[in-house]
C-alpha cells in the first residue's frame, strides 16, 4: 500500500469512528465477513479503495456503484456497471478487505440511526473514498431497505469544511426558489449538527449510464447561461464592483509575505489597466467540472454547490471546466494552464475575445484568491504545489494584459 494509501486508510478509520461513537473500530484485511457484526467493505480493495458499501446488503452495495458523472470513460462506466451486477449476484464474498463496527455495552447511537431519523426511514450508508485534498471531507451514501439511494449525506469535520457544508446549504435553498429548465439540482434535505459534526443532506440525482454531451472538454454552455441569466445583476465597472473589493479584501488574508506581495501586485496591475472596464455580474457554481455534472433526458445534474457564489464576472465557470479538466488529465503545471486559457472550448459566442482575456484572469486572480488561503495551516498543505502554479501563471497574464490593455466587456 501506498503512503497515501495509508494515509487515506487511516483517515478512514478515523472518520468511522466519530460515525460510530462507542464502538471499537477494527481494520481487517483477508477476513471473511463476521455476519453479527456491522462491517463496511472496501470496493474493490484497501489499496486502491474506491467506496465502502455496506456488508451484507448486495442491492445497496450495487446501487453505491451506480453514479455515473460525465467525467467518466465508457471504460469506466462499464467498470462500475459490472461491479454493480456482480455485488447484486452475490459477489460481496470475494472482498475481503472491510472496517468492522463493534458496539460496546454503552455504545451511542451511529450515524445510521440519527440519518434513518432524518429520512424518516430505516438506512444504512456507505462511504466515499476521495483523494487527500485541503477540503476533503466524509460524504455518504444513504440507502433505503430496498437498496436504493436515497440521499447523499455531507460531513463537515473540520472548521475548513463545516464551513463549506453550511455554505452549500445555503447555495442549494437559494438555487431551489428558481424555476430550472435545462438544470437538474439536488433538493436540500436537511443541515444540522451532529456529535459535533455538521451534516448536509441532500437528495439523490439519477444519473445516466452512457455518456452524453459531446467531446468531454466542452462545457455545457446553455445550461451555464440559464444559471447566469437567473442570477444576473446587471453590469458594473470591474474596480467599484463587491466581487473585486472581496478579491482585494482576501489579499489581506494571505500569511506568506512573498504571496501577499505577487498577488497584491497582480490585483494593481489589473485595477489600473482594467479598472473601469464593465463586466457582466451574476452567479458561478465554483466548481463546474465533469466529475460534477451528469446529462439526462437534456438536463444538465449539478451537484457540489459548496463554492456557489453571486455577484462574480459571468463565465468563469467554463474556463474553470476546461482547466481543471485539462490539469486532471495532464497535471497542473503553467503549459496545462496557458493551453487551457487559449482553448476555443472556454469562449462563449457572446463574449468577443478581449473580454474574453480579460474574464480568464479573472479567473486565475478568483481561484489564486481561493488556493492562497486554503493553503495555509496543515491541512491545506497538499495544496501548496497547486497554489504556486496558479500564482505564477496570475503574475504573467495579468502583465500580459495589463500592458495591452484590451477593452470588452464580460459575457
Amino acid at each position: 500500500m501506498t503512503a497515501a494509501a495509508e494515509q487515506n486508510t487511516d483517515r478512514l478509520l478515523r472518520t468511522v469512528a466519530r460515525l460510530w461513537p462507542g464502538h471499537d473500530v477494527q481494520l481487517l484485511r483477508n477476513r471473511r465477513r463476521d455476519r453479527s457484526a456491522r462491517e463496511l467493505i472496501f470496493v474493490p480493495s484497501m489499496s486502491s479503495p474506491r467506496l465502502l458499501v455496506p456488508a451484507g446488503r448486495p442491492a445497496a452495495a450495487s446501487s453505491g456503484l451506480r453514479r455515473f458523472s460525465r467525467a467518466l470513460s465508457t471504460k469506466e462506466r462499464a467498470v462500475r456497471l459490472v461491479g454493480s451486477v456482480a455485488l447484486r449476484a452475490g459477489a460481496e464474498g470475494l472482498l475481503t478487505d472491510r472496517i468492522r463496527m463493534t458496539p460496546r455495552a454503552a455504545a451511542e447511537g451511529s450515524i445510521e440511526q440519527h440519518l434513518s431519523e432524518v429520512l424518516g426511514t430505516a438506512v444504512v450508508v456507505g462511504l466515499g473514498v476521495g483523494s487527500l485534498r485541503a477540503n476533503q471531507k466524509p460524504i455518504l451514501q444513504a440507502f433505503d431497505q430496498r437498496g436504493r439511494c436515497i440521499a447523499y449525506v455531507k460531513v463537515g469535520d473540520s472548521d475548513l469544511t463545516a464551513g463549506l457544508v453550511g455554505q452549500e446549504g445555503a447555495a442549494l435553498a437559494d438555487l431551489a426558489k428558481r424555476d430550472w429548465r435545462l438544470l437538474e439540482i439536488p433538493a436540500l434535505l436537511h443541515l444540522g449538527n451532529w456529535q459535533g459534526l455538521e451534516l448536509l443532506v441532500i437528495s439523490a440525482v439519477d444519473t445516466a449510464i452512457r455518456p452524453a454531451g459531446g467531446p468531454l472538454l466542452q462545457p455545457p454552455l446553455d445550461a451555464l447561461d440559464e444559471l447566469y441569466d437567473r442570477f444576473d445583476e446587471g453590469s458594473a465597472a470591474l474596480s467599484a464592483s463587491a466581487y473585486w473589493q472581496n478579491l482585494v479584501s482576501t489579499a489581506g488574508e494571505v500569511d506568506d509575505v512573498r504571496q501577499r506581495t505577487a498577488y497584491q501586485e497582480a490585483l494593481a496591475r489589473l485595477a489600473q489597466s482594467h479598472g473601469d472596464e464593465e463586466v457582466r455580474l451574476t452567479a458561478w457554481h465554483g466548481d463546474f467540472a465533469p466529475w460534477n455534472l451528469g446529462l439526462r433526458g437534456g438536463r444538465l445534474q449539478l451537484w457540489d454547490w459548496e463554492r456557489f457564489a453571486t455577484g462574480v464576472p459571468a463565465g468563469l465557470d467554463r474556463i474553470h471546466y476546461v482547466l481543471h479538466t485539462s490539469t486532471r488529465a495532464a497535471g497542473f503545471s503553467a503549459e496545462v494552464i496557458d493551453a487551457a486559457l487559449a482553448s476555443p472550448h472556454t469562449h462563449h459566442p457572446a463574449c468577443p475575445p478581449p473580454a474574453q482575456d480579460l474574464l480568464a484572469v479573472l479567473y486565475l486572480a478568483s481561484i489564486a484568491a481561493r488556493y492562497l488561503v486554503g493553503s495555509q495551516g496543515a491541512q491545506g498543505e497538499v495544496l501548496r504545489p497547486t497554489t504556486e502554479t496558479v500564482l505564477d501563471a496570475l503574475t504573467r497574464h495579468s502583465r500580459r494584459i495589463s500592458a495591452r490593455a484590451p477593452k470588452g466587456s464580460t459575457r
